[in-house]
């Protein structure tokens, strides 16, 4: 019974020896009870994008301001040898071709048409057989490179025009007459007055064959 009772002692001891021993583990395993390590996952793909603000668009650029050249065209000028593109001397196809004037009638000797930017039946285009575009009249506001003009007084004109010639026994301030073109000697102004006002201004070829 004694013996009994010694071998059941020692079989409790054992389990207990036993049962307190660690287990053993593979590799460098953490002693029991331990916190597991916290592993970083390695980072192998493209970073994420930064949370830095992409630049703001660029300004739209201020309207274009309107061009100083695109202004009126400029006035027309008589002399000394035409008006703007359309000259002395030149063809009725020639004259057509610069869109300055009106279809020609053609039923007389001489052709005559009128400029398009003319009031109605003023701008008077003569159109000569012989000598092609041989005379232009023009109406008020069309002033020469010297500034003589409908509507200034006979006294003006003749400051700017000494050599200017009346019709023979006629006034300066009631008459019809001619100064040669500074600049163009192959053609004359054709200036009448009345009562003491430049009334009409024509540029012409001095020998112009059209009319008196």
């Amino acid at each position: 019974m004694r013996a009994t009772s010694m071998v059941g002692t020692l079989t409790c001891l054992l389990l207990v020896a036993a049962c307190s021993s660690p287990a053993h583990q593979s590799g460098n395993a953490a002693p029991a009870g331990s916190p597991a390590p916290t592993t970083a996952a390695a980072t192998t793909g493209t970073p994420s994008p930064s949370s830095t603000p992409s630049p703001s668009s660029t300004p739209p650029s201020p309207s274009a301001r309107p061009s100083s050249s695109a202004t009126s065209a400029a006035p027309l000028v008589l002399g000394p040898k035409g008006i703007g593109s359309l000259k002395l001397g030149m063809t009725r196809q020639q004259a057509t071709a610069t869109g300055m004037v009106r279809p020609f009638d053609t039923t007389g000797r001489c052709g005559v048409s009128f400029l398009r930017a003319a009031p109605a039946e003023e701008g008077t285009i003569t159109l000569s057989p012989t000598l092609g575009v041989a005379a232009i009249s023009v109406w008020p506001g069309i002033k020469t490179p010297e500034g003589a003009r409908i509507g200034m007084s006979s006294a003006e004109m003749l400051r700017m025009y000494p050599g200017y010639k009346a019709a023979e026994g006629a006034e300066a301030a009631n008459a019809r007459g001619y100064v040669t073109v500074p600049g163009n000697d192959k053609a004359s102004y054709r200036i009448a007055t009345r009562n003491g006002k430049v009334t009409s201004l024509t540029l012409q070829f001095r020998n112009q064959d059209c009319y008196e």
